[in-house]
């Protein structure tokens, strides 16, 4: 008996270890699932590049006689300096990559693609920190890109809604209706936003960084500004004395 006892005794060192290396495993695992239980937007590549400028407007003209005195209304349409526009369509895939970018597996995306397309002037976001873009980071973008309080044109006056759908962002909800937001146009017509707009764009902010993020919903295959079937609209603010354009960072974030 005293033999058996001393063996048990023995024994006991190695069962606290074997405990103790369980919970630890246990703790791994759940550690792991917690911070993979979302995905955050990733970086997108651009395969297709096509730039186009605004129409060459011709002037009209007058011929009035001598002795008279002509009134007139001049209405002219002048290219916007302060903004530009993407658009395009989305393809992509779901993958299982480690951190040398090896895949082990994927799956192509088939069907109707949903989610979002950010823009930013950063490449380098904290994706677990997102909320609506606050009054004063909007201000000072518009004030980084020349726009001062007396242009129609300004950021807080373009996006002057609050009107959108809510967003999963990452790890972060976008309640409805909470940022300032605005939609671009359909058939080259004014929309008035509603909460299932296509083509809601909505400011948000990285606010770890304190970054301006533009983001935009995906509408598969949905008709555009220009009657042509476009995925997604992006309006993104620019300079208009700067003599180099604003550089923007793409990101996507499929559903």
């Amino acid at each position: 008996m005293a033999g058996l006892a001393e063996e048990r005794e023995s024994m006991k060192p190695h069962t606290v270890r074997r405990t103790s290396l369980l919970i630890a495993l246990l703790f791994l695992v759940f550690f792991l699932s917690s911070q993979a239980g979302f995905s955050v937007p990733s970086g997108a590549d651009i395969s297709f590049n096509s730039t186009e400028y605004g129409p060459t407007r011709p002037p009209d003209m007058r011929n009035d006689t001598r002795g008279t005195i002509t009134t007139v209304i001049l209405n002219a349409v002048q290219q916007d300096q302060h903004w530009k526009a993407y658009i395009g369509n989305i393809s992509g895939s779901y993958s299982l990559d480690d951190a040398s970018n090896y895949t082990i597996y994927d799956w192509d995306l088939t069907g109707t693609i949903t989610g979002q397309v950010y823009a930013s002037r950063w490449s380098n976001v904290s994706w677990s920190s997102i909320s609506c873009a606050s009054h004063s980071l909007i201000i000072a973008e518009s004030t980084f890109h020349n726009m001062t309080s007396a242009k129609p044109d300004r950021i807080n006056a373009t996006f002057n809604w609050s009107i959108h759908k809510e967003f999963q962002v990452g790890g972060n909800t976008i309640p409805q209706s909470t940022c300032n937001s605005t939609v671009t146009y359909v058939s080259d017509t004014r929309q008035v936003p509603t909460t299932s707009s296509p083509y809601q764009e909505v400011l948000v902010m990285d606010t770890t960084n304190s970054y301006l993020i533009y983001m935009t919903s995906i509408n598969d295959g949905s008709t555009g500004y220009n009657d042509q079937t476009n995925d997604f609209q992006l309006i993104v603010a620019e300079s208009d004395i700067k003599s180099s354009p604003t550089p923007y960072y793409f990101y996507v974030e499929l559903r």
